[in-house]
């Protein structure tokens, strides 16, 4: 049987008792993968191309959806074994790199896009009970070492089936190299003490293991863990500052207004401090 295992806002759905093979045609796992798309789209949501992969990775969008319903979004990515979908938001969230980096996403959702969900994920539920699925909540409960743990394990990219001590994998690292480099260009190894800013500009450090791609896993001493991007990793330096560095974040219409002014010639720009003064 098929199993749809929920944690948070993510669907795994496995292939169950259908063949392990990466062809489309003909395969049932892919058949459940597009159908669910399009089930997607007949409840109100817009699926397309996943832009991210539509530009680093190409050979691999046919895999890769992202869709929205007003501010709730969802990526979903398909592979022989499994498919995904992880909805998410980006109007409350903590993560620079937007909310889809974010842990605990349902309890970062603003009250209506939390519905919006709530709705949404029983829709979902009630069209895998009538595909025949089985379904499974699973509480999101571990942290620190024992979350990074599960993930491995819970992971289609992972070997780990069962529960091992995080030493194990230590001095491992991502078989690619754009994918494990950090600031400097640094080859990064599992078990690594590595330094990162935090959305607010805090300098932290932790210890850090391969995630996905080029994240990773950083074990800060509390047990925190946070996601964060290879090129955002660092061995601290003399000439790093060690306090708050805050983001230069400035209006979109100033930006916007530079650029525009970047693009005119002498003239121009002198008539434009003519205007100026004259408002003054």
């Amino acid at each position: 049987m098929i199993k749809v295992d929920i944690y948070d806002t993510k669907f795994s759905i496995d292939r169950g008792e259908n063949p392990n093979m990466w062809e489309h045609e003909g395969n049932v796992h892919w058949d459940n993968f597009a159908d669910t798309m399009s089930f997607l789209g007949s409840i109100g949501f817009y699926v397309g191309e996943d832009k991210r992969i539509k530009k680093q990775y190409p050979i691999l969008l046919k895999d890769h959806k992202e869709g929205r319903y007003a501010d709730l979004k969802f990526k979903a990515e398909w592979h022989p074994n499994v498919f995904y979908i992880e909805f998410y938001q980006d109007v409350s969230y903590e993560n620079p790199n937007g909310g889809y980096y974010d842990f605990n996403k349902r309890k970062k959702m603003p009250y209506l896009i939390g519905k919006q969900y709530d709705i949404t994920q029983k829709k979902l539920v009630q069209f895998f009970k009538s595909k025949g699925f089985s379904i499974e909540f699973r509480p999101n409960s571990k942290k620190g070492k024992d979350f990074i743990i599960e993930d491995y394990i819970r992971s289609c990219h992972r070997p780990q089936k069962q529960w091992f001590d995080l030493a194990e994998i230590e001095g491992e690292t991502s078989e690619y190299s754009y994918n494990n480099q950090d600031r400097d260009k640094k080859t990064i190894y599992n078990g690594d003490i590595k330094y990162f800013r935090d959305w607010s500009g805090y300098l932290m450090r932790g210890k850090v293991y391969h995630n996905i791609n080029n994240m990773w896993w950083v074990l800060l001493p509390c047990g925190t863990v946070n996601n964060v991007a290879g090129f955002a990793l660092f061995d601290r330096s003399p000439a790093d500052v060690l306090g708050r560095l805050k983001r230069h974040n400035p209006p979109k219409e100033y930006v916007e207004r530079k650029k525009q002014l970047s693009l005119c010639n002498e003239k121009e720009l002198i008539n434009e401090l003519k205007r100026r003064r004259k408002c003054c």
